[in-house]
């Protein structure tokens, strides 16, 4: 016998107090039922859970028969429980999901002293029990269904798209799978693993199109549908390149030939096939801006594109997925004409020189060698021939700006130099371009002599005379000594573009010309592709270290390459489309998958489903503008951002229907939750050990393993108020009958 409740003074003191005998057995009988006492009178009660939804088995049943013992009380559960007459009964309308926690809710309000839970434990989130809960795992039923098919968001009319119907499996078996939709049916019949699996199917999108999968195995069979609904076609800039520009039309894009401003209508795709110099600083920060923002642009290497462009003297070539192939740069050393009569004109014939000279410095690179000379009654090195860093560069802007013309007009010293200071090079091509507009004033003999030594030793000559005053006869014969050519040009406004194209031929990327066969490399850019012909033409490059090469010689030198920077796609083509491929369908399947590739950035919307204890999430991908809202049974209301281009949607425990999702007046797609699986990817015995540690029960290999039910103390206070109130009631009936007994008769 136990006492739980020590304070009972009160009623000690009242016991102290009291004579008579009854009385004082009645204040003990109260003392004692104030003291809580206790005794092993009840064994403990156990409730039985047996899981009963469709994962479990019917061995679970067969398992609970070996509990039967007093005081235990059987259950069956799935989306809900129900008490059993026994642990061979069974109910089949409880629901097609495990729910756990209403289950074990329902049988602690029977204030059971312990649970025991049979099932497979293949349930999600987690369980609360007050009261120990004791487990046995039984294997769940083998099982294998469509989990989910994933589909594009947004596909574009003529896409071709991939539907990927997303399978699982408790264990390994055999499968039919079948896909209808787009005008064709596709069956397969292959060993399905255990867990998780996925299988494609592609086809062109034509129009709005259900695609329905059917699987069948010897565990399960299921089906489901996706109806994909197509946009119209993809939007695409080109800047400079019209071949480009046909093989997207032909592929069903929307092409724009525009200009390097057009990019403010923030297009899908942008190809650029013309120089860097078409760009100026407010469109090379929109590039820059685009691709932050999630745009997608192909470089091609068109006769004024890609390095042919000067883009990789750009602050944009670090994002350019191709780099030139380290080689010898090229050197040039211009013999420029500074007298008196270059300062005529307005603007002068010596500014208009200076501004194309400005122009060879920008089409230098940093391997390229140039140097600056200048002549007039004298000559003097206004830059001596250095490599053409960025400081470099400045440093001869900084010269240039500051010429001033006057003097007279002697060549043959500053030639002599220029010479001097290109043979000893070793560079790709060595050239020395003497620019001059009036009658030299020294010997030309000394200066020809000169040249055809320089041109003896690999150093060419260009002559350009410049206005009506020029001695164009001299300037022509020391061109021809010179083993180079002379330019003639009457019209000095043109002089900075002349010297513009000098520059990008003195110093540009060599193309190597021949007969290139390709290799490809596995991506979803050369998918189904299994050749190209081969390219007449290609510009030497390599790829940087967070490129990816997909289609390459068969020496190795990249072709195509590709990446991803700061939000958004690029790619580098390193040959001209307007040479190469000409009536190539698979080209034209490339382009096509390239641009596909390249628009699949993280601005253009796409979606996924999780799985969370409160419910389903909807996440969406994109870049929207005005932001996204879901519409859902009824209700209107706004995505949540969590990251760039992310929004995220929560929704209620057992949503099973549609989410839209509009920007503005637009539906941007409707995609309908994934079904809730019976048997999720989950392990369930590990389910079951941590809801037993956390109530402190215990894991059970075997029913016999279950602790005996215990005796459990019993209050027995209120039975010994009940009985001082007896005994009260009778001593008060006492005293009475013995008053009536003792008292006189009245008459």
């Amino acid at each position: 016998m136990g006492f739980e409740q020590p304070g009972f003074l009160i009623a000690l003191l009242l016991l102290l107090g009291v004579r008579e005998p009854l009385l004082r057995l009645v204040v003990l009988l109260l003392v004692l039922g104030a003291a809580g006492p206790t005794l092993p009178l009840a064994y403990e009660r156990t409730a039985v859970l047996i899981d009963q939804s469709p994962s479990a088995p019917a061995e679970a049943g067969r398992v609970a028969a070996g509990l039967e013992a007093p005081g235990t009380r059987f259950w069956a559960f799935a989306e809900r429980a129900e008490p059993l007459p026994g642990p061979g009964a069974r109910r089949n309308d409880l629901g097609r999901h495990t729910r756990v926690q209403p289950a074990v809710d329902a049988v602690l309000a029977r204030s059971p002293d312990r649970i025991v839970l049979i099932s497979d434990g293949l349930w999600s989130g987690r369980v609360y029990s007050p009261v120990p809960v004791y487990v046995l795992h039984v294997a769940p039923r083998p099982n294998a269904r469509i989990a989910r098919l994933i589909a594009p968001a947004a596909p574009r009319l003529g896409e071709t798209v991939e539907v990927r119907a997303v399978l699982e499996s408790t264990e390994p078996t055999s499968a039919q799978l079948s896909f209808q939709g787009g005008g064709t049916t596709t069956r397969y019949e292959r060993p399905l693993p255990a867990g998780t699996s996925s299988v494609p199917y592609r086809f062109e999108l034509e129009r709005r199109t259900t695609v329905r999968v059917r699987l069948e195995t010897p565990i399960g069979r299921d089906r489901a549908e996706v109806t994909l609904d197509p946009l119209g076609p993809g939007r695409a800039l080109v800047v400079d390149d019209p071949a480009a520009a046909t093989y997207l039309r032909a592929a069903g894009w929307d092409v724009a030939e525009g200009t390097p401003a057009d990019l403010a209508e923030t297009p899908e795709l942008l190809v650029i096939g013309g120089p860097a110099e078409a760009w100026n600083v407010a469109d090379r920060a929109r590039l820059e801006r685009y691709l932050r923002e999630g745009g997608a642009v192909l470089w091609t290497a068109t006769p004024k594109g890609l390095f042919f462009g000067g883009w990789q003297r750009t602050l944009l070539a670090e994002k350019i997925p191709l780099e030139p192939e380290p080689q010898e740069g090229a050197a040039l050393v211009l013999v420029l004409d500074v007298s008196g009569s270059m300062g005529l004109g307005t603007p002068s014939k010596l500014a208009r020189a200076v501004e194309g000279a400005r122009k060879l410095v920008d089409a230098a690179g940093p391997e390229d060698t140039l140097g600056i000379v200048t002549f007039a009654s004298r000559s003097r090195w206004l830059l001596a021939p250095r490599a053409m860093t960025y400081r470099a560069k400045r440093e001869a802007e900084t010269r240039l700006d500051a010429l001033e013309a006057r003097g007279g007009t002697q060549l043959a010293t500053a030639y002599a130099a220029a010479a001097e200071a290109l043979e000893p090079l070793d560079a790709r091509t060595r050239w020395i371009l003497v620019l001059s507009d009036g009658q030299l004033e020294d010997d030309p003999q000394r200066t020809l002599a000169r040249a055809r030594q320089a041109a003896a030793r690999g150093v060419k000559t260009l002559t350009l005379a410049l206005g009506a005053d020029a001695d164009r006869p001299f300037l022509a014969q020391l061109a021809r000594e010179g083993g180079g050519r002379f330019l003639d040009l009457a019209e000095p406004a043109a002089l900075p573009q002349v010297l513009a194209l000098l520059g990008e031929e003195a110093f540009k990327p060599p193309v190597v010309e021949g007969r290139f066969r390709l290799q490809l490399r596995d991506h979803p850019v050369t998918q189904g592709l299994q050749e190209l012909a081969p390219v007449p033409v290609l510009l030497p490059a390599r790829a940087p270290g967070w490129a990816q090469v997909v289609v390459q010689t068969a020496s190795g030198r990249p072709l195509l390459a590709l990446g991803e920077v700061l939000g958004g796609r690029v790619a580098a083509l390193a040959t001209d489309l307007g040479r190469s491929w000409k009536d190539d369908p698979g080209a034209a399947r490339l382009l096509a998958q390239l641009a596909r590739w390249l628009t699949a950035t993280p601005a253009r919307p796409r979606y996924d489903w999780s799985t969370e204890e409160e419910g389903p999430v909807l996440w969406v991908y994109g870049r929207f503008d005005p932001l996204p809202l879901a519409q859902w049974q009824g209700r209107v209301e706004p995505l949540e951002p969590t990251a760039p281009f992310t929004f995220r949607l929560r929704l209620p425990r057992g949503f099973a229907g549609s989410v839209r999702v509009t920007s503005g007046d637009r539906t941007v797609f409707t995609v309908t939750a994934p079904k809730a699986s019976e048997w999720p990817a989950v392990d369930g015995a590990q389910h079951l050990r941590e809801l037993a540690r956390a109530s402190g029960g215990a894991w059970l290999a075997d029913p016999a393993e279950l602790p005996p039910p215990r005796r459990k103390p019993t209050p027995v206070g209120p039975y010994l108020w009940g009985l001082a109130l007896a005994l009260f009631l009778l001593e008060r009936w006492r005293e009475g009958a013995a008053h009536r007994k003792g008292a006189p008769e009245v008459g």
